[in-house]
Formats: structure tokens, sequence, C-alpha cells
């Protein structure tokens, strides 16, 4: 059975059931800071499992997209080495919120497998745990497993938990036994231990207990959570011990095994007998597991970079580009993997379609900007190995290996993989206090914390709203004016019952017509006024899962629970904020229009001030691109175009071609905003009736955010008017400051600028002419230095056989560019040898050594930096023929050149 059959009969089976199904969420955990990626399927559940959040179904079955590959799940070490640890897998799930329990979730889970997919029962174990007499009757006298097949174990293995606190319960996992030839005869597998004979296939988690501080209660209504891996399942249904050999990674691997011309075995005996065999089969494996991660985490927005998600994906990636060079010289093998993944999954994944030029022109770009790396930290590496083997030793310094990390973007593992191939072992610890120290001096912390105090206190506030009220009945969309009465009260730490003049805290009421803060749009502000004369100005407006919260300020009086109010949002702010919100829905589109559809937003931030709004693309935008796409905007704005809002169903909604805005959260009934044919977008923010509304639209500034993430800010409407208004008036002073009226129209005719000139034009020009007067005192500068007489004071040595000459001197400039062009010319009169200059400077002093090209096999023009730069008090880096740098305290100058010449041998 095919891997997308086994996923569609899953699927159809459960909504057989009663089920609905849900669509995996992103990869990227919405409104939940604690989680690096999505790692299981409940994950989208969470809140309803906490009790925060509703649905209007109680069962669910889906097919989750997951990663583990960050901080508590870390299946990276392992990828490519064992039968079924990956990166990217899917989870299948069916969920009960509070509806059926055991019996039903066990009798569910025997039936598919028995019966719809015809697995035979000797072939399946089950674990129950060890105080679960329920379960385990169940499948004795309900479903028929023999006693002896049914094992119990403890906490660790068969007892689940959500966090310190909370839902929590037993769990029951189902094994497939795939047969003693997928056995390691030297270490024979346990069932529901270790080895790859018994595999899970499944677990179904009883959510039966709340657990406290002072211990554990029955949940009034019980849940069950189930998850099984696809990739393990096609495994057992297609006979193949090893996860690697199902249909979900043969076409990946044999796309690495015909472009590298290698041959994939997964003949265990064979395996272990040639190890040329054995590491190529195990390199093939770990790029087809990381190319499906690379894709899939692209594709829901995640960039290659230094920190959080991104510094993962980076990870992920040169792990992957690193073991495709060991397969072949092609760098194109890694882009070709990507693009089978691609093509296999994209039928039922179709972002992979949608995203596919991102995909691989993101992973073209970072395999051209590690390769650049790639070989020069490797020689370093090397030399590190070579140094420390010397001494007898076996452990690389954390000080290398954090420096290989900041300076050649050598992820930690990477560098741990590549002397563990050697014999070698790295100082984690040393380079833990590296990170630590380079994290405080950037300021940084983890994006992805526990919830904080402040945090936890709105979540009681809107779980007290919800259970006694319900959620707030927001208004705002049709009107900035409501009545609404107090329900809750708070400063902000705790809940109180009365807020009083000069107090700040928040305000929720039964209904409001403030926006609260979400999908990039920020919250409104504006005025209270309750029935008895108190005011509160709202300065924040935010939402915690239905609950909207209102930052207020006590102007005079005093406010208590259960008195009526009026609310009234400020309208300009509101006007101002509706058409940054439309426009930025028009530049999503013109952007795709003007760019291709790989286009996607990245993030947003709309308030009454601007927009800003970032996408992915792989490059800055030209002038061109830029007016293309003010153009096609305020042409949509001009043709006063009526902005529709209507409410259907989310997968009616994707289908009928809308677009999912990135961090908004999306329910099965979605707001879908239409601006005529130009642009359909998923969105709960507030916009303008009409197109005209937004008056003028403007780009002010285009950036870029991190690899493969472009900025855009821009303003409208009022704003947009004074900022071409500002730009005018500049640029009619700037031509008169450039003397457009005299000596400025002298160019207009000349041959430099041409018939149409510009005041850009003088500039550039201008900027030219001090371009060639600084070149000519440049090269003044530069004739002036004797360099014959530099010549014949070199000293002569011989390094590894060969013989050449030294040149040290000091110079007084700064200047790199002329220090580069003596060095050229003394090594041309030298012909073989080493040449090291320092520049005299003003704070840092340029270092320049050059190494003629045929002792390069000898010597090393940036090891000789080095070693003369730490006698200066400075640093710097570069090729085996060229380095550079700067030192601090010239008093150690005369120790500089020594240390060179007892380099070179002189």
């Amino acid at each position: 059975m095919k891997s997308r059959e086994i996923r569609q009969t899953f699927i159809d089976y459960f909504k057989k059931h009663g089920h609905r199904q849900v669509s995996s969420s992103s990869l990227v955990p919405e409104n939940d800071a604690t989680l690096l990626f999505a790692n299981a399927g409940m994950n989208q559940f969470k809140n309803v499992f906490l009790g925060l959040e509703t649905r209007d179904y109680t069962r669910a079955v889906t097919s989750q997209k997951c990663v583990r590959a960050g901080v508590k799940h870390n299946d990276l070490e392992n990828v490519g080495h064992t039968a079924r640890h990956h990166t990217f897998f899917e989870m299948l799930g069916n969920f009960s919120f509070g509806d059926y329990f055991k019996k039903d979730a066990i009798h569910l889970a025997w039936d598919l497998l028995t019966k719809e997919l015809g697995i035979p029962k000797e072939k399946l174990y089950v674990t129950v745990f060890q105080d679960d007499d329920e379960a385990a009757d169940i499948w004795h006298k309900q479903e028929g497993v023999p006693k002896e097949r049914i094992y119990r174990f403890g906490e660790k293995d068969n007892f689940w938990r959500m966090g310190d606190t909370g839902p929590c319960g037993p769990c029951s996992e189902i094994f497939y036994d795939h047969g003693p030839e997928a056995d390691d005869p030297k270490n024979p597998s346990v069932m529901g231990g270790d080895g790859d004979r018994y595999v899970e296939i499944w677990n179904n988690v009883f959510m039966q207990f709340n657990e406290d501080a002072s211990g554990r209660h029955p949940l009034p209504k019980p849940s069950v959570d189930t998850g099984g891996g696809l990739e393990r399942w096609a495994a057992a249904l297609q006979g193949k011990p090893n996860n690697y050999d199902t249909d979900m990674f043969q076409p990946i691997i044999q796309t690495a095994a015909k472009i590298s011309k290698k041959e994939y075995n997964s003949d265990l005996k064979l395996l272990a007998s040639n190890k040329e065999l054995r590491e190529s089969v195990a390199a093939m494996r770990v790029v087809a597991d990381h190319s499906r991660a690379t894709a899939f985490l692209i594709a829901d927005g995640v960039m290659p970079s230094n920190e959080g998600r991104g510094y993962v994906l980076r990870r992920i990636m040169r792990r992957a580009i690193r073991y495709a060079r060991t397969l072949s010289d092609s760098s194109d093998l890694f882009v070709q993997t990507i693009a089978t993944v691609i093509g296999e999954m994209g039928g039922f994944y179709p972002e992979l379609t949608r995203a596919r030029e991102l995909i691989l022109t993101t992973v073209k770009d970072e395999i051209t900007r590690f390769i650049a790396t790639l070989d020069q930290g490797t020689e370093i590496l090397n030399d590190e190995l070579k140094k420390i083997s010397g001494k007898g030793q076996k452990t690389i310094g954390g000080d290398v290996v954090f420096r290989l990390y900041d300076t050649f973007g050598f992820p930690v593992d990477l560098t741990r993989l590549m002397a563990e191939e050697k014999g070698f072992k790295i100082d984690e610890e040393t380079f833990m206090k590296h990170m630590e120290e380079a994290r405080q001096k950037a300021k940084a912390s983890s994006r992805f914390k526990a919830l904080s105090a402040d945090a936890a206190h709105l979540v009681k506030v809107s779980q007290s709203v919800l259970d006694k009220n319900g959620p707030t009945n927001f208004v705002g969309y049709s009107t900035t004016k409501a009545s609404g009465n107090v329900v809750a009260l708070s400063n902000g730490f705790e809940m109180k019952t009365e807020l009083k003049a000069g107090d700040q805290g928040l305000a929720v009421f039964d209904q409001t017509s403030f926006y609260g803060e979400g999908g990039g749009q920020s919250g409104d502000h504006g005025e209270v006024r309750s029935s008895n004369g108190t005011t509160l100005e709202v300065f924040d407006c935010t939402k915690q899962n239905d609950v909207y919260l209102h930052h207020v300020r006590v102007i005079d009086g005093t406010l208590k629970i259960g008195e009526a109010c009026v609310l009234q949002v400020t309208d300009s702010r509101r006007r101002a904020t509706a058409a940054n919100h439309s426009a930025t829905h028009l530049l999503h589109s013109a952007l795709r229009k003007t760019l291709g559809t790989h286009v996607t937003q990245a993030g947003s931030l709309v308030d009454a001030d601007r927009l800003r709004f970032d996408y992915t693309h792989n490059k800055p935008l030209t002038d061109d691109e830029i007016t293309r796409i003010e153009q096609l905007v305020n042409e949509e704005i001009s043709k006063q175009i009526d902005v529709n809002s209507a409410e259907m169903e989310h997968q009616a909604a994707i289908e009928a071609g809308a677009l999912a805005l990135f961090g908004e959260k999306y329910g099965d009934r979605v707001r879908v905003i239409k601006m005529g044919d130009f642009s359909t977008e998923l969105c709960g923010g507030t916009h303008v009736t009409n197109t005209a509304m937004i008056r003028l639209f403007k780009v002010v500034s285009e950036s870029g955010v991190s690899a493969g993430v472009r900025r855009i800010e821009a303003v409208t409407g009022d704003s947009a008017f004074q900022y071409m208004l500002r730009n005018t008036h500049e640029n009619q002073r700037a031509r008169s400051a450039a003397g457009y009226q005299e000596s400025w129209t002298q160019y207009l005719n000349s041959e430099a600028l041409g018939k149409n000139a510009t005041v850009v034009d003088w500039i550039e020009h201008a900027k030219m002419t001090i371009k060639t007067l600084e070149r000519e005192i440049k090269s003044l500068k530069g004739s002036k230095i004797d360099i014959d007489s530099m010549v014949k004071s070199a000293q002569a040595f011989s390094a590894g056989g060969a013989s050449g000459k030294l040149v040290t001197a000091v110079l007084d400039m700064e200047d790199r560019q002329i220090l580069s062009e003596i060095s050229d010319k003394i090594k041309d009169k030298i012909q073989s040898g080493v040449v090291v200059l320092v520049g005299r400077g003003e704070g840092k002093h340029p270092i320049i050594v050059s190494v003629s090209k045929d002792l390069t096999k000898t010597l090393s023009a940036g090891k000789i930096l080095g070693e003369v730069a730490q006698e200066l008090k400075g640093k710097g880096g570069g090729r085996p023929d060229f380095a550079q740098g700067a030192g601090e305290d010239l008093s150690g100058l005369d120790k500089a050149f020594k240390k060179a010449a007892t380099i070179v041998g002189a």
C-alpha cells in the first residue's frame, strides 16, 4: 500500500466514524511561544484540551506536519544512522474532546489496523500504564488481545503530561513486529525497548486527570489524543523494516543515487562489511530526510538565519549540504532532492507547490553561502586536529568550535560530526560559555519561553470571563461606538472589583467596539464613560481566547464590575489603521503580481501611522519594481472598489483562492476580505469600505530582514501626502544647493551627463569626480614609498624546501588599498616570498600579509597574520595567499615581525 493511500485510508476511516478532518497546522505554531515547531498532532488543539477554546466539533482527525530538531525533541544526531529517526515526519492522529474515551479509542485503533488495513494480529503488541487495569481489560476482553501480548510499563514510557501541571493521563501504545530479520544479531531487540524489530506505530493518550500542586484530580470530560508516524505505518504495511526503504524516501534517495552515481543498498550484512557503502547510504538518508524538513519549513515561512527557528533550519540545511558534498561534487544534488520532495508531496501539501520557486532559490543561496566558507573552515578544523593530535589530545577546544560557528557558520553539531568522523570530540562546555557570553553582549534572550507571570495572569482573566460570561461580543466591524457592561477588572497582576482614579489596569466588557491586537494590526485607542460618570482612557486593546482586554487608565471616578458603559474608539486613528490594513492586502497582491507567486507574507505590522510588510523574496527590489508595485496599488485605489467581507468555511475560502495571512489564527469559519478581482485574503482585521478611502499609497523603504525575507514600509492617506510633499521640497532644496540655476545647468548638454540630466545625475557625477581625485591622491602617496630600499632589507628564508624573501615594514598610512598595492609591488620585485606590512592609523592599525603563490602549500598568509596580529592586540584572517586585519597596539611591533620571521624560517 502506497503511503498516500495509507494516509487517505486513515482520514477516511475516522471521517466515517464522525470525525472532522482538520488540515495540518503550520510547522510554525500559532500563538504558542513555548514551542519551536509543531512536533505532535495535538499542538493545534492545545487550548481545546486546556479548556481555553471550544470548537464546533468534538471529534477530529488530522495528518500533521511535524519537526523535531530543536531543544527538547531533537532527533538530528540520529538521522540517517537508525531505521526510524527523522527531523520531519507526518503524524496521523484522531482526537476526542470530551466525547469518546478508552473503550471507543481502543476499538477504533484495533479495528482500523487489523480489519481496514489488514495487519495480522500476531504482528501487533500493546502496552498500557502499569496501574491502568481498565485499558488492559479493554484490550483483552473487548478486542481479544492475549494477556501475554499486553505489556505494562511505568510513567517514563506510558504516562503523558502536557507540562508540570495541567491535563495528563496514561497512554497505551501499539507496537509492530518487523520480525527477527530486522534484528541486530549482536544486540537483539526487546519488546518496548531499543532495537529495530519492535516499533511503536500508534500511541493513544487518555487525558483523564488534571495535575496541580495537590495531586491528580479527575477531569470532568476526559479526552483522547492519539498519534502514529506515517513513515512507520508505511514501513509496516510495505514490509520494510527501515523507513528509508519505503516510498516516502526512496524517490528522494534514488535522485541522490543517480546524481552521485553511487549505489544505495540497505542489506544489513553488506552494510556491516562495507564501510564505503555504509557511509554513502547514511549520507543519502540524511540528505533525503533533511530535504523534506527543508522544503516544508521554507514553505511554512521559516528562512535560514542565525537565531531561533531560522538557525535550526540552517543547521539542517548545512548538515545536508555537507553530506551531499561527500556524495558528489555537484552543488545541484541537494537542490534536486528538494525538487523531488516537492514533486512527490505537493499533491497533499499544496503549499510546497506554491512555494516551489522560493524553496529552490533559498536552497541555492544557502549552498552558495555555506560552500564559500566550508573549505576555509574545514582547513582550520583540520589544522586544529593535527595540533591537538600532536599533543596526544582528543578534544577540540570550545574556543575553536565557537570560532567556526561565529566566523564560518559551522553549526556546532556539524563540527561535532566532522570531529567524530576522525575520532575526536569537542569541548561542549567551553563552547556554551562562549555562546552565553555572545548572547550577553548582544543582550539577546531566547524567544521560546514559558508564559511569564503577567501572561499567565492574562490567561487567568480571560478564562474567568469565559467561564462566567462567555466570549466578548465584538461589534467593531460596523461601528466605533458600543454599549457594554463591565464583567472583569484587573490591575494587571490580580483580579479587582474596582479601579479608581489614577489606576491603570485591564477592563473587560461583555460587548465592545475596540479591536483587539491581532493579525499584525495594533489595538484600538479611545475612551470609555460609565453610567456614573467615570472616564477611562483606553491606550491599547488586546485579545486572549476571544476575550477583549482593554488596557485602561482611570481619568476620574471609580469603575466597578457590573456598571454600564459607553465605549468610543478614536475615529481618526481607526480610519488611518483601516486604510493601512487594506493597503497591506493590495500590497501583498501587487508583490505577487510583480515578483511571482512565491511571495508570501512573513509578518506584518499595521497601525495608524504606517504599515510594515515582511515577505518572502531573495533579493532587493529594483527601482522599477517598486514603481510598478506603487502603480498597481494606487490604480486599485483610484478605481474606487468596494471592500467586501464575508464569513465562510475555511476550506471553501482557501479553495476560492483566498490567501491566509501570517500570525492570524483561523477557526473552521473564517472572515474573507475581497477587493474586486485584485485581492482576496483571510483576515480578522478592520478595513475601509472602499479602496478610495486609502487615498494614496507610497513605499518609504525596502530592506532585508533575514536570508530570504524582505521588508517594505509604506504610508497611506495624509501620511503619504506629507511624505511626498516633504520629498518634493527636499528635492527642490537639493537642486538649489547643487547650483541648478547657475553652474549645474552647464552640464545639461555636456558629454558627461547628457541632455536630460537630473540633480541625481549631477550628484553621481560629482561623486565620481571626487573618487577620481581620491585615487590620484592615493597614487601620489604610494609613489613616495621607497620600495627598492625595502626589498634590499629583505631577509632570506627557506620553507619546506622552497626559498624566498621576507619583507617587513611599518608605513605612515592607514589606507588598506594602498598598502595592498605596495605589497603587490614588493612581491613582484622579490618574486618568491612573504610581505608583512603594518600601517600607522588612528586607533586601529591595518595589517597586510601577502604570500607568493609558489609558497602557499607550505605557508599561509592567514596563519602568519593571526600570529602578527596577536602581538599587536588585534585580529584578522584571509586566504593562504593574502590576509588582512588590524592591530591596536604598535608597541609589540618588533615581536610581531620577529614572530613572522620565525614562522617562515628566516
